[in-house]
Formats: C-alpha cells, structure tokens, sequence
C-alpha cells in the first residue's frame, strides 16, 4: 500500500484533508454484489489514486527547487553590508558590462533586453522547453478530441438505452394485447361451438397458431433487446471511465501548460520559437565583440565565487539575475514571481490530492456500506501494487 501511504500518510496526529471534487465520474455500479462491477469499480479508484499519486511526485521536485530558489533570495535579503557590497559593486559593473555589450548589435527586429535576459535564463532549457510545450499544446488538441468524441458516444449510448426502454415497454403492452385477443378468440369459439354447436376446430387451430407465432417473435424480440440494452449498459460504464482518465490528463496538461506559459512569459509555444530564433541570431551577432565579452567573463567569475561563498543552492542562476543583487525592486518581482510559480504548483498538487482523496473516500464508503468487501478492496489493492512495481 505504498502510494496509499504517500498520499495520505499516517493519520494519528494529523487532521484528516477532506476536500469535494467537481464533476468526477466514477464506474457506475448498479449492483455492488455483482463481483465483475465491484472489481471494476474498485480498479477505477485505485487508477485514479496511483495517476494522482505519480503526478504529485512530479509536482513535489519541482516545487523543491521553486523553494529552493526563493529561499535563496531571502537569504541574500539578510546579508550584512559588508559582504552585501563587494557583491553589488560586482554586480553593477557586469550589468553595464552587459548594456554595452546588448547596445553593440541592437537592432529594431532582435530582441528586447528583457526578453534577451529571459532567453539567456532558459538558455540550458532550450529548445526541449519550446518542443515540451509544443507537444504540451498538441496534445491538449487531442485530448480534447478525446474527450468531445467519447462525449458524444455517451450521449449515443444513452439515447439508445433510453429507446430500448422504451421498445421493451412496447413488447409487454403488445403481449398483453395478444393475450387479450387470444383468449376472446377462444371465448367467441367456445360460444359459436356450445351456443350455435358449430365445428370450430380449425379456429381453435389458427388461434393456437397465431398466438404461438406471436408470443415466439415476442418472446425472440424481447431477449434481443434485453442483450443489447445490458451491452448499451457496459458500454456506458466503459465510456464513463474512459471519460475520467481522459479528463484528468487533460486538466493536469492545462495546469502543466498554464505553468509553462508563465515560466516562459509567453501565450504560445510559437511565441517561445519566435523569441529562441531572435535570441540565437543576436547571439552569434554578438560573438564578435570578444573583449567585452571576455571582460563579462571575468566579472560573471567573480560574482559566481562571491556567491558560493555564501552556499547557497543555485550559485550560476545569479548570473542571470544579476539585477536583483543591484535593484530591490527586481529583487522583490523575482520572489513574486517565484511565489506565484508555488502558488501555480500547489493549485496542481491540491488538484491530485483532491482526486486521490475523493477516490479513497468512494472506496471507504463501500467498505462501510459492503464490510464483507473490505478484503478484497485490500487484495485488489495489492496486486495493483505488485503489477505497477514490476512495470518499473
């Protein structure tokens, strides 16, 4: 019960996290006694736990770094001036290094320095952060396919049980009527024998004949359409999972792109290609300006050991950030960005956990409504276990 215990953990001492997740749709179970419909709907929970359980995973680093970064920045917030200072001369003279070394090949169609400076940043990212987020956005495309097509095979599949209803209810009321009909035959036939004594034989033949006929094309009529609407049932059951997996890939790829879209500062990942492409020409524009970027090196080196003697995580990050180190300001819209970056990874988490917790809590109300269960809710849970271990 590993990913049980990773989202939930041990309760004693904790207060229980109980949240409502809007419109998840669950294996519907008409009979719980029926062991094929338990075991899938149990399988069900337990996919949406381990799905939620392994993007929480994901989510749980990068929020580690995201802290890890902030913490950094409050960190050089609390130093004391006297170390403050050799940092911030440094600094400053690698930032007018840097405008100098911008001014030499600007240009109206390169880059502006912020989107330069963002671009540099990112650099060790690109350009599988522009394919990420272009796979990211193709595949939010298909998904929604996905989830419009089974949508529409549900509606379909609803339309039909809804009409099979309807066709089984004729049958009994047609049924009913050739009974109706067959026994007046046989009263009018008993009247004309014993009230007129006529010989009617062949009519009790062909009434015999003609409700045998008809019962046997009901009776065929009826189980038809008993099969089918049991299969139209499976296939609703089948659609609705499909339904839930597909929407939780599709809310964890919007979230992811949301998220994307802000660390990148851009709308689209054509966007990103655009400014990657500017970034690239106007950096091999500047490789020929060798002295000023040799002295950009030399003051990069310096303000890099200024800054690991101060151990912190993520030392080289600052040299891309050398602005905060001079400008509280820019000091302050990093951190906000970086909490907003939390923030946008906490809304994911909690998302996750929301989905695991409301499958947890189906599978703990079952076993208070259906005790008897409770071993195989523990069986199922283990096998699932062994089987998404030995995929690994």
């Amino acid at each position: 019960m590993g990913f049980w215990k990773k989202l939930f953990g041990d309760k004693k001492g904790k207060t229980e996290y109980t949240t409502e997740v809007d419109e998840t749709q669950y294996y519907e179970v008409s009979n719980f006694t029926d062991n094929s419909q338990r075991e899938r709907y149990i399988e069900s929970c337990l996919e949406q736990m381990k799905a939620a359980s392994d993007e929480i995973d994901l989510l749980n680093r990068e929020y580690d770094s995201v802290t890890a970064y902030l913490n950094d920045t409050e960190e050089i917030d609390r130093l004391p001036e006297h170390i403050k200072n050799p940092i911030r001369d440094c600094a400053t003279k690698l930032l007018r290094l840097e405008r100098e070394f911008r001014n030499y090949s600007a240009r109206e169609d390169l880059l502006s320095n912020e989107d330069y400076a963002l671009m540099e940043r990112l650099e060790d990212e690109m350009p599988e952060g522009y394919e990420k987020l272009k796979q990211g956005e193709e595949y939010r495309k298909l998904v929604k396919e996905d989830m419009k097509r089974i949508e529409g095979e549900k509606q379909a599949y609803y339309f039909r049980k809804a009409e099979l209803k309807g066709m089984l209810a004729n049958i009994k009321g047609v049924f009913f009527i050739c009974v109706v009909a067959a026994v007046t035959c046989v009263i009018m036939l008993a009247i004309l024998q014993f009230g007129f004594e006529l010989d009617t034989r062949i009519g009790y033949i062909l009434t015999a004949g003609a409700a045998a006929i008809a019962f046997t094309v009901l009776f065929v009529k009826n189980i038809d359409m008993q099969q089918e609407y049991s299969k139209v049932e499976k296939s609703i059951g089948k659609l609705i999972h499909m339904h839930n997996t597909v929407k939780i890939r599709f809310v964890n790829n919007t979230n992811l792109l949301e998220y994307l879209y802000m660390k990148y500062n851009v709308e689209s990942s054509k966007e990103l290609k655009e400014l990657w492409d500017k970034y690239v020409s106007e950096r091999a524009e500047r490789e020929r300006f060798e002295q000023t970027k040799y002295d950009i090196t030399f003051y990069r080196d310096e303000l890099l050991q200024h800054m690991r003697k101060l151990h912190i995580v993520d030392p080289d990050i600052w040299l891309h950030q050398a602005e905060a180190l001079v400008d509280r300001k820019e000091m302050v819209e990093i951190r906000h960005g970086l909490v907003e970056r939390r923030q946008s990874l906490r809304k994911q988490m909690e998302y996750n956990k929301d989905i695991a917790v409301d499958a947890q809590t189906k599978l703990k109300d079952m076993i208070h409504a259906y005790p008897q269960y409770a071993n195989q809710v523990l069986q199922q849970l283990e096998e699932f276990e062994r089987k998404a271990k030995s995929r690994l």
